[in-house]
């Protein structure tokens, strides 16, 4: 699962974190029996508090169901290191 760019609400796309298509993107790899693990790579400067914070509780619900590994890329500051904060485990250079 992709998450780059600032995070502010919304759907979201391919340079915007949006919470409705990453929170369903999260939701819909907890419920696939075949997933056994979501990885989750940040890439973002931060962003809206309330949307990191949407989105840091579907990684918490998804963590109780199966493992969540963030990898993190170029940034993972202010609301793209709170959203990756409560992974089973965190890469980073």
């Amino acid at each position: 699962v992709y998450a780059q760019g600032d995070i502010l609400p919304g759907e979201g796309d391919v340079n915007q974190i949006g919470d409705g298509a990453l929170r369903r993107a999260l939701r819909e790899a907890r419920e696939d029996e075949n997933v056994k693990a979501v990885v989750l790579r940040v890439d973002s400067p931060g962003g809206d508090a309330t949307t990191s914070e949407l989105i840091w509780r579907e990684i918490a619900l998804t963590k109780k169901v199966k493992p969540v590994v963030v990898s993190m890329g170029n940034y993972a500051a202010s609301g793209g290191y709170y959203i990756a904060c409560d992974a089973n485990k965190i890469i980073a250079e």
